[in-house]
């Protein structure tokens, strides 16, 4: 059953509530309800496909609230060919490998031991920091066990059924029609010779348990013993149906292209009920996530739109925070440059709502959810801050708090502030420098920079001398801005003058301090510096 959202109260008790009435009228077992969700990890694994995974989680918890067994499944494609070429090589350069398994293609940064394994352990790890943990169905371990050994025997006997089913609605002339049918077999079958699936298989005698094929690549005619040595596996729309059926798949999220009428979803549902007996999951329609200018992240985008890079610049409860509030059939796009200190401001907001209980139930609710099992900083210094922070100290993280520290009203010493606040600054931490975000490192100058000095007028240099003489006001933010907006008053500048007066100051400082003429926000950059080091850029001394 395809599912779309209508917008009742949460989206997940919709969504469970309809799952439970689905299995109660289909008769489904529901001793253990089995959530699953997969991917082929063809390519570096982008944030879009977390959303799949999250849906279903959150499903999964659900349920077990409600008191019911549950079985979160993840199944890696890992069986599948190599054909997505990553972001960061070419098609020539991997030329050689395209339609191996991705378990038998080398990884091409040589951490792992292939290239399906790189991206199946890169992308588990995210999943694990998210607080989403599924049991794990590597397809390539089961297909070379010869698990699935009698399900594609069944396959193969009833080849021409599952041709009616696949091609029902391809619209080929009725004489062509019958020569495909002949011709089809629902097999993917790799070389013994070359290790590709650029195949076409031949044969299947049921007596000798054989199939046979020729290779179009490297011209190689082989057979397989299909209980003995064979190497392929089901196509896709077969293989779906055929893990439906073996593992009592109740739930699985699916992407809008999967759910139209002659998508995936309703051929491997007709293939699991006519051809393995078996029963079709509940599917909850999700929509694509996307980035600014985007409307889909997609692999095409690169290392902009990696699943890693999210996770590595935002704290772990807000990812769940983005994939929970957002109804699953509601598209949203995630900015994570400049963007990103709109997300933690908005997060930020979110938490001291709920926390001062001026909330409602739903909002404690998506509160709890996103919290729940992951890392969150206890102290939410805002990101920007932090950024200024790391920036001034050069990146040195012990540094930047003891610098925050005094901008807070926390209690306890920095290392303590530190472990209150890490996931925050290391998020931060990542998104200046493993991502190259340069131009927001506020680095100040070494030395007093005298060519800035010698070309301001006479009125700015005045007002920075005067700024000194306050160096021990600046114990907040609130305050230091409070001077930086008063100054030109207090120097006697007339009221239409003082808006001028204040930008050429504030220009002035920003390169005097950091040697470009803009950069965090100045209250937070002279608070977070030391008087000594104000002295020495705004005085020379």
């Amino acid at each position: 059953m395809i599912y779309e959202l209508q917008g009742s109260d949460f989206w997940l008790d919709e969504a469970v509530d309809n799952l439970l009435d689905y299995l109660k009228k289909q008769q489904m077992d529901t001793g253990t309800i089995v959530c699953a969700a997969g991917m082929t990890p063809s390519a570096p694994i982008h944030f879009g496909i977390l959303r799949e995974i999250a849906i279903s989680s959150f499903i999964a918890d659900e349920l077990m609230h409600r008191r019911k067994n549950v079985r979160l499944v993840y199944y890696w494609d890992d069986y599948d060919h190599f054909c997505k070429i990553p972001y960061y090589t070419t098609k020539e350069a991997v030329a050689e490998h395209i339609g191996k398994t991705l378990r038998e293609v080398p990884d091409f940064n040589g951490s792992y031991h292939s290239y399906g394994e790189h991206y199946m352990h890169e992308y588990e790890k995210c999943l694990h920091k998210c607080g989403f943990f599924p049991d794990y169905n590597y397809q390539s371990r089961l297909y070379k066990s010869g698990y699935y050994t009698e399900r594609i025997r069944l396959a193969l006997n009833k080849r021409k059924e599952i041709f009616d089913i696949v091609s029902r609605s391809a619209g080929t002339k009725a004489e062509d029609m019958e020569r495909k049918r002949e011709a089809y077999y629902p097999l993917e079958i790799y070389c013994e010779s070359c290790g590709k699936d650029s195949t076409v298989t031949n044969s299947w005698n049921a007596e000798t348990d054989t199939v046979t094929y020729t290779c179009k690549n490297c011209k190689h005619e082989g057979s397989y013993i299909v209980g003995k040595n064979f190497r392929g596996k089901l196509a896709w729309k077969v293989n779906w149906a055929l893990r439906w059926t073996d593992d009592k798949v109740c739930y699985e999220s699916s992407g809008e292209n999967q759910l139209t009428d002659t998508g995936s979803y309703s051929v491997s549902s007709k293939v699991a009920t006519d051809i393995f007996g078996g029963k079709v999951p509940f599917s909850l329609l999700y929509r694509f996530v996307g980035i600014p200018g985007v409307s889909k992240v997609s692999r095409a985008q690169g290392i902009m739109s990696l699943a890693t890079r999210f996770t590595d610049v935002l704290e772990p409860a807000i990812v769940r925070w983005l994939l929970v509030k957002n109804p699953p059939n509601k598209p949203f796009s995630v900015d994570i440059e400049s963007g990103i200190f709109r997300i933690y401001h908005e997060w930020d907001l979110f938490c001291d709502k709920v926390e001062s209980g001026d909330c409602t139930p739903l909002e404690k609710r998506i509160y709890d959810i996103a919290h729940d099992g992951v890392e969150c900083s206890k102290i939410r210094i805002p990101f920007k801050t932090i950024t200024t922070a790391l920036g001034i100290s050069g990146g040195h993280r012990s540094k930047a708090v003891e610098q925050m520290l005094r901008l807070t009203n926390y209690a306890g010493n920095a290392e303590e502030l530190f472990i209150a606040s890490c996931p925050r600054i290391n998020a931060a931490a990542n998104w200046l420098y493993r991502y190259k975000h340069s131009e927001e490192e506020p680095a100040l100058r070494s030395d007093f920079n005298k060519d800035v000095w010698d070309m301001l007028d006479e009125p700015t240099k005045h007002a920075v001398v005067e700024l000194c003489n306050y160096f021990d006001d600046f114990t907040t933010e609130e305050a230091t801005r409070q001077i930086l907006y008063s100054l030109h008053e207090k120097l006697g500048i007339p009221a239409d003058m003082q808006d001028a007066a204040r930008k050429s100051l504030f220009r002035a400082l920003y390169l005097l301090l950091l040697g470009k003429e803009r950069g965090p926000k100045l209250a937070t950059l002279l608070c977070l510096t030391s008087k000594e080091k104000l002295m020495t850029l705004l005085q020379g001394e």
